[in-house]
């Protein structure tokens, strides 16, 4: 039962039937006594109620199967002692997921968990170091998202047999599930400081991971490709690549920048640090950079966003930039296969440097200068 899906048409309709036909017994019963119909009423509340939140968890491909509701792994874990510890002797023909304790030690964000996907090489080449994938979450949203809906496991697996083998770091980047922290410094919550001071120092010192920038990637959804695409360029000495997945060209947050940010004498100077649409167009060539934008056309969210953003950044010297739009909206059912194709150019060998980004429909290629 674990792996049916949930989020099918078939599904849904199926669901939608048995609350009709709830309701349809609840009246036939009414005559029967008070208990009968509180019982038959209550099964028809239920199965409405789940009904509407499958519609709900449909319309965002959030949840797709029933173990992903229940809670149940569909990836394969380990005990986080064999991302220190790992020999030949430990295979794990699919790679593994292990959980990192990785304190705030810089940023006093507290002690917190990170899921990281280790590929099968890590196991069978022991002495091999490898690229590594920081996989930013969105909001409402945890770490979990990536290997639950997002199937990173499962993409992180197909990238190692394709022989482009990658380390996936999926921290925390918020309190909680509702907290939008934007990925910046705010009061109480230092994110930045936490993934650039914390994490990634943490990472390069447990795992056997290519210390380089050009073999760090930042890649996120929704929110979290926000973070990645600001983060990103603002520590260009640190990461290489981008991968942003519907993300938003400045901080959103529902309490405006003075909840974001606090009441601050330099809060108008701070925004503008943290709006890729307003400093992009006066970034330098160097580092150089490679950007991959990706994007649903329905995404009312962020399609006009990632339009501007790349288009930007094309006209740069020194930014590669490429800009994928596929069917759908602002959901994982875009993101999983952006995720995929993401990463699968991100961790390729690129010789040329090109800008591809489409004209409507179309597609077009021109060179820009490294």
């Amino acid at each position: 039962m674990g792996s049916v899906v949930i989020i099918g048409k078939w599904f849904l309709l199926g669901l939608g039937a048995l609350a009709v036909a709830a309701w349809v017994t609840c009246v036939r019963l009414s005559r029967r006594g008070r208990a009968v119909t509180i019982a038959a009423a209550g099964l028809a509340v239920v199965l409405s109620v789940a009904t509407a939140a499958d519609l709900v968890n449909a319309h965002y491909s959030y949840l797709p199967r029933v173990d992903d509701v229940v809670g149940v792994r569909s990836w394969p874990a380990s005990s986080s002692r064999v991302a220190v510890a790992a020999t030949p002797a430990r295979t794990h023909p699919q790679g593994t997921v292990v959980t990192l304790r990785i304190p705030g030690v810089r940023s006093g964000f507290g002690v917190q968990q990170a899921l990281i996907y280790l590929p099968p090489q890590y196991f069978s080449e022991p002495h091999a170091r490898f690229p590594v994938v920081y996989l930013m979450h969105g909001s409402p949203g945890v770490p979990v998202d990536w290997f639950r809906a997002d199937r990173a496991a499962q993409t992180g697996a197909w990238l190692a047999a394709d022989h482009r083998a990658a380390i996936l770091v999926a921290p925390r980047l918020s309190h909680g599930w509702l907290d939008d922290s934007e990925c910046v410094d705010r009061p109480g919550e230092h994110i930045e400081t936490y993934l650039v001071d914390d994490v990634i120092p943490t990472i390069d010192a447990r795992l056997r991971v290519l210390p380089g920038r050009t073999d760090r990637t930042f890649a996120g959804m929704s929110a979290g490709g926000f973070c990645a695409l600001n983060l990103g360029l603002r520590h260009r000495d640190l990461v290489a690549t981008i991968v942003d997945m519907s993300g938003m060209d400045r901080p959103t947050h529902d309490g405006g920048m003075v909840g974001l940010f606090g009441r601050r004498a330099d809060l108008a100077r701070v925004v503008a640090a943290n709006t890729p649409a307003r400093y992009a167009a006066h970034l330098p060539a160097d580092p150089p950079m490679r950007i991959w934008f990706d994007c649903g056309v329905s995404d009312r969210e962020a399609y006009g966003d990632t339009r501007a953003m790349a288009t930007t950044l094309a006209a740069r010297a020194g930014f590669t930039v490429v800009l994928r739009l596929r069917p759908g909206g602002h959901d994982f059912g875009v993101w999983r296969p952006a995720l995929r194709d993401g990463l699968a150019w991100s961790l390729a060998p690129h010789r040329a440097v090109q800008v591809r980004l489409p004209r409507a429909h179309t597609t077009r290629t021109r060179t820009a200068r490294a």
